[in-house]
């Protein structure tokens, strides 16, 4: 976004997801646009995913790409799968790439036994021929397509749903350049981000034309901080400038105090307790594993004790995180 929104860029390159965040709820960590930090855990797509989904950090001492290609992913964590699971959701994962990669798969299969939609079946399910292959996988405008015919699929059936999907375009350096991209900014990757901006809210627009969508809560996030460093030095970022996650709440169950909204400080993992009470889910406490419900106005550890401190506290051995958490 653009420096008067809260961001660092000459102009705006998310006006849909600006109108989006300011129609309806977004936490941030400003007074204006922002979101959360990436703490120690986060910073990879795997790693924000079991942050998001599970309320802890990824901490595991191998490469983080290489854990969970095997019948245990954090076994002894419970996630928003389990627990929709456990509500009697159906629940589908979808990506442009191989779900298989970085550990997603186990993560999904087994936290919530979602159905896995991926490269691997696209070909099947008639979105891509066979032996296409661009970027990760396929594009996000074949994957748009793609999510469209099985969230109908999904809605068409008797149990409520949860449908899970993860975007690619933006997520290396460069950005992947599809046929709608336009040619407004210098730089390659500001065209690529402008051009996911305009389909992200369309498809939101899609949604909202369907009639499972009155009893539907949209989140839309960032996994982790952008890869191509070297866009942010091309344009002249301010170098003191704090880089932050994207969040966006559409339709929640639970309404929010605009003064719990601005000027948080969270991280990654409050979103997991954030997207089950936008769910209209309740229980005993603003916590759940390390996050915190942002829309109860309860302090965040990062708040309670300052980024640093828990930042370097997930950096420490915890025999508790090996012996409960990794362990089967």
């Amino acid at each position: 976004m653009s420096a008067e929104l809260g961001g660092a860029y000459p102009a705006n390159l998310l006006p849909e997801l600006t109108a989006l965040a300011e129609e309806n709820i977004s936490f941030s960590n400003t007074e204006l646009y922002g979101g959360a930090k990436q703490i120690t855990g986060t910073g990879w797509t795997a790693a924000a995913m079991v942050n998001q989904h599970m309320g802890i950090p990824l901490l595991i001492p191998i490469d983080g790409n290489s854990y969970g290609n095997s019948n245990a992913f954090l076994p002894g964590g419970y996630a928003l799968g389990d627990i929709l699971k456990d509500e009697g959701y159906n629940q589908m994962l979808m990506v442009g790439s191989d779900a298989t990669f970085g550990g997603r798969r186990f993560l999904y299969e087994q936290h919530g036994d979602y159905e896995i939609k991926d490269y691997g079946t696209a070909a099947a399910d008639g979105i891509i021929e066979e032996g296409y292959r661009v970027w990760w996988g396929f594009e996000d405008t074949r994957l748009f397509a793609y999510a469209k015919q099985e969230i109908l699929k999904c809605a068409a059936q008797d149990e409520p749903f949860n449908f899970t999907m993860l975007t690619a375009d933006t997520h290396h350096v460069g950005g992947y350049v599809c046929e709608l991209c336009k040619n407004d900014f210098p730089e390659q990757y500001a065209n690529v981000i402008a051009c996911s901006d305009r389909q992200v809210a369309a498809f939101v627009a899609w949604i909202r034309q369907q009639d499972f969508y009155e009893n539907t809560t949209i989140v839309i996030v960032g996994d982790h901080l952008s890869m191509d460093s070297g866009f942010f030095t091309e344009f002249g970022m301010d170098p003191d400038y704090e880089r932050t996650t994207l969040n966006i709440i559409i339709n929640p169950a639970v309404a929010a105090d605009p003064a719990t909204t601005k000027n948080r400080q969270f991280a990654t993992f409050d979103l997991f307790p954030t997207t089950l009470a936008a769910l209209g889910a309740t229980w005993e406490g603003d916590r759940l594993n390390l996050g915190t419900n942002l829309f109860s106005g309860a302090h965040t550890l990062v708040e309670e004790f300052g980024f640093e401190n828990v930042d370097d506290e997930l950096k420490q051995k915890s025999d508790f995180y090996t012996d409960a958490l990794l362990s089967d």
